[in-house]
């Protein structure tokens, strides 16, 4: 079984993500998704239009994802 491991922020998701996210499912068996955090999408643009939960939740609502974990971007 391949594995493909895509990250991002996904706030909030739209068409591109979508399109990313069915073109790398075509790549493996299991597609994993590794979310960025609340805090790292302040760092990089200043705001959080929709909290990790709720990105959570459509993600894993998507039938090409396998799962979604939270990512370790403290750094």
């Amino acid at each position: 079984m391949t594995t493909v491991i895509v990250s991002g922020g996904f706030d909030p998701i739209h068409e591109g993500h979508v399109a990313l996210l069915e073109g790398a499912s075509r790549f493996g068996d299991r597609l994993v998704v590794l979310l960025n955090s609340d805090d790292w999408l302040m760092r990089k643009k200043g705001y959080v239009f929709m909290p990790f939960s709720a990105r959570k939740i459509v993600l894993n609502a998507m039938e090409n994802v396998h799962a979604v974990c939270r990512a370790d971007d403290s750094d």
